[in-house]
């Protein structure tokens, strides 16, 4: 019996090497792809912000104009060897939008009422942040793979901190002391926000590395499935240009009589190939993510069939999709999924400084551990204030500059790179804490300058547009806040 106690201190131990260093190594990555990802829960409230020009007063309109408009934009995009489609006014988004998949994002232009292209300027929006949480920009099956990888990682290192803290998971949890030493104080703040959104954590985790596992196997159609059944990821394989595209028949009364046939009273999108139109249900007034589609001939426009998607293995990943997605909830749920998003971001930055606070005594001599604290300032500050400078760059960047999109995406990585470089310098230099008070005052510099810039550069609709504009400054504000008390909390030394 007295071999037990050691058998489970062993285990513990185990538990522990595995969650602090697989924890580093995979926190590193993981903390950069929660956060853009808990930005992508308003990813199309973002676009709206950084495309002002477009008036959001309208209620959702579908008209012919505007369909035959969107359709001749369309044939010229597929005359110069694209794949664009349609994707249909809906709550969130009461426009008409002709999309093409750049390579990182879906853009294109967006289309009113009455078929008048809006003047609005050029960028990524808000699928910027989606596409990195999910490809780390760097492409759909490289990228993909290493996300779901490290998905099943921190399956790993959740369970490994489960098991090491089980025993004083609720003294813990009752005894929050922010005012302690600070690695009293670090541990708690990573132990609660672990474990009251830990349900969370692995939800959103599990289903997004369900979602992506097709990514890890080049045989399956995993593009084509996505563009058919999420629409957030890539676009069709690119085909020689075609002179001249077949014509495409009037698309109002197809999407009437698809609303019919697919028992919807809304639809959400339109692809198109050479000789097929599908039209797609609207899949978010449910839970599930299956969208049934209706489909026509691109020749004449009469219909061919419906394609429903009831089986089981459809539907277990429609819910896989449904609940990562989270298309279908309310406002309320979105800001929900927001909170716990960065609840799950602060969790994984304060264990990774609670990692090198821990170990600084007896290693900070060395080379690895001057480089980690460098990478880790690089991760939660330097990502800071590129997503700062993005939105800055929005705003300064020429409304009309050609190539805008990738000016403003140019700026969040060069950004991202200055501050990787002064972390690293400072930390090599053994003057770590002197780089985290800088970078901390760079944030509440550039969180502070948003709103200004915002107010002085463009036009605002405050009459229907307030909570947007008011949700970006408060959480601009917020932003200030907590540098500004880290960067005062820092005179102490960690």
């Amino acid at each position: 019996m007295s071999s037990l106690p050691n058998t489970r201190e062993t285990f513990r131990l185990h538990m522990g090497w595995l969650h602090s260093w697989l924890g580093l190594l995979a926190g590193l990555v993981l903390t950069c792809i929660f956060a853009t990802g808990t930005l992508s829960v308003f990813d199309t409230e973002i676009t709206h912000w950084m495309q002002p020009e477009i008036p959001l007063t309208a209620p959702p309109t579908l008209t012919a104009p505007a369909l035959t408009h969107a359709a001749t934009l369309l044939q010229n995009d597929e005359a110069k060897g694209a794949f664009p489609f349609l994707l249909l006014p809906s709550r969130r988004d009461p426009v008409l939008r002709v999309l093409n998949y750049n390579g990182h994002a879906f853009i294109g232009p967006a289309l009113a009422a009455d078929g008048h292209i809006f003047p609005a300027r050029q960028t990524a929006g808000g699928q910027f942040f989606f596409n990195f949480h999910f490809t780390l920009y760097s492409g759909v099956f490289v990228g993909s793979t290493l996300v779901c990888l490290l998905g099943l990682l921190l399956l790993v290192v959740a369970g490994a901190g489960i098991a090491i803290h089980i025993k004083a998971l609720w003294p813990s949890l009752v005894v929050v002391r922010p005012f302690a030493a600070k690695p009293r104080a670090w541990l708690d703040a990573h132990l609660l926000t672990g474990v009251l959104f830990f349900p969370f954590l692995i939800m959103i985790t599990y289903t997004g590395t369900v979602i992506l596992a097709r990514a890890i196997f080049p045989t399956h159609p995993f593009v084509q499935h996505h563009i058919a059944t999420s629409l957030p990821q890539k676009s069709r394989p690119r085909v020689a240009p075609s002179a001249k595209p077949s014509p495409i028949p009037p698309l109002l009364p197809l999407v009437e009589q698809a609303k019919t046939l697919l028992h919807t009273s809304d639809c959400r999108f339109i692809l198109f190939s050479s000789t097929e139109i599908q039209i797609f249900e609207n899949d978010e007034d449910t839970l599930f993510a299956n969208k049934s589609t209706a489909i026509f001939s691109r020749a004449d426009g009469h219909f061919l069939r419906v394609e429903e998607k009831n089986s089981a293995s459809a539907q277990a990943r429609g819910l896989m999709q449904g609940l990562h997605f989270a298309r279908f909830s309310s406002f309320l749920l979105r800001w929900l999924y927001f909170a716990s998003g960065l609840a799950c971001t602060a969790m994984m930055a304060a264990g990774l400084v609670l990692f090198f606070i821990k170990r600084r005594k007896h290693s900070n001599q060395r080379i690895a551990f001057r480089l980690g604290e460098g990478l880790t300032m690089s991760t939660i500050t330097g990502l800071t204030a590129a997503t700062l400078s993005y939105f800055l760059a929005n705003r300064l960047l020429p409304s009309t500059l050609p190539a805008r999109i990738g000016a403003e995406t140019a700026t969040f990585f060069m950004v991202w790179a200055f501050f990787s470089v002064h972390a690293l310098l400072y930390s090599l230099l053994h003057r770590p804490i002197n780089g985290w008070r800088i970078q901390c005052l760079a944030i509440v510099i550039l969180s502070l300058s948003l709103p200004c810039i915002d107010l002085f550069t463009i036009k605002h609709d405050w009459l229907n547009n307030y909570g947007l504009y008011c949700s970006v400054y408060a959480l601009a504000f917020l932003s200030a806040i907590i540098a500004f008390i880290a960067h005062q909390k820092l005179k102490e030394k960690i």
